[in-house]
């Protein structure tokens, strides 16, 4: 009974500490900010042409009324839960400029093909969480193909979108989505196949016109064939349309929401 007793009390002396480790861990991974630009990549899968563009993005975003400031954080692997490491380093980075505070700190986990999108109690006025899992459920088509300068650009120039009204998110996946329909070979199948269609259709109604409403028909199917090859060149996006040298961070803080997502 008494050994009960001290395994019991042992447990409960324990426990504690036990549920303190995902936090510790969490802790352990936070990186300080960096001091010259809004993009921390730990994993060096971004071209420094993207860092660059992000920064110049923030710079622009300074000037304007909403003063939105958007981080991004990479990592190779996480330690705990990313929805922990995501609010930890917003607070420690202080995303968003003093006085606005429209903050958004994306963090993306590599190996654990996770991502998040963390807002300011301001930016999520703006950036809702529903938009935010959208934003990142969009931007899986990148980092599905392993392209993680496109997909970070993505997620930056889709939030930028829902702050200022601008669609350059979309353009993007437009781009994307015509290189992948260059790269199927059914893309340049397809008008071989029409032309050989119409050939045969062609030689075959040849003086035949009158027999039973035949050459109708046949001029009805040639309308369909080339209808639907005009179709596939023009083709519907279900998408949506989402640092500073010298320091960059300005003191905002607080996270106010966000989304998780992977891929």
């Amino acid at each position: 009974m008494k050994k009960a007793v001290r395994w019991l009390i042992g447990l409960l002396l324990l426990l504690p500490l036990m549920l303190l480790l995902p936090i510790s861990s969490v802790y352990a991974q936070v990186p300080n900010r960096p001091r010259e630009s809004t993009v921390l990549d730990e994993t060096n899968s971004l071209s420094p042409e993207t860092i660059q563009a992000i920064d110049r993005e923030n710079r622009a975003w300074k000037a304007t009324n909403e003063q939105l400031q958007v981080g991004v954080y990479m990592t190779t692997q996480l330690t705990g839960d990313i929805e922990s490491l995501a609010n930890e380093v917003f607070r420690k980075w202080q995303v968003g400029f003093a006085g606005s505070n429209n903050g958004v700190l994306v963090v993306i986990a590599l190996e654990d093909r996770k991502f998040r999108i963390e807002t300011s109690d301001r930016a999520a006025t703006v950036l809702t969480d529903v938009t935010s899992r959208r934003i990142l459920e969009s931007a899986r088509h990148f980092f599905r193909k392993d392209d993680y300068n496109g997909g970070v650009r993505y997620i930056v120039d889709a939030i930028g979108d829902a702050f200022y009204g601008t669609d350059r998110a979309q353009a993007r996946m437009d781009e994307l989505e015509e290189e992948q329909d260059e790269d199927n070979p059914a893309y340049f199948l397809l008008p071989v196949f029409i032309v050989v269609v119409v050939m045969i259709l062609i030689s075959k109604g040849g003086g035949r016109g009158g027999r039973g409403g035949r050459g109708g028909d046949r001029d009805i199917l040639l309308w369909l064939l080339l209808n639907s090859f005009g179709n596939s060149n023009n083709h519907s996006h279900s998408s949506d349309s989402s640092g500073f040298g010298g320091g960059g961070w300005s003191g905002g803080g607080g996270g106010g929401g966000g989304a998780s997502s992977g891929w």
